[in-house]
């Protein structure tokens, strides 16, 4: 796959899933079950989502990297850009 059908590709993704994840939310809500226990049933989820990849090296791979990816993003967004170091970092201090 070409890298510009990548963001075609996962574009999709999200709109088949959005329906789904908005399900989820809103039974969350019904169900009156707070972030911290949202966080843990995502948790879950991707545990047992892992062991059921277990025998699919390559899907399994892409899926770790994206979430790896998604928590590097959270974590630049938390500390306000990007981490020293890395390309557009600041080596310096303030």
């Amino acid at each position: 796959m070409s890298e510009a059908e990548e963001p075609s590709r996962e574009m999709e993704l999200a709109e088949r899933v959005r329906p789904l994840v908005n399900e989820i939310l809103e039974r969350f809500n019904q169900e009156s079950i707070t972030p911290p226990e949202a966080g843990m049933v995502v948790l879950a989820l991707v545990s047992r989502l892992l062991e059921v990849m277990e025998g699919h090296p390559e899907p399994r791979r892409y899926f770790i990297l994206n979430l790896i990816n998604i928590i590097n993003s959270y974590l630049v967004q938390e500390a306000g850009g990007a981490p020293q170091g890395c390309p557009g970092g600041s080596n310096s201090p303030d």
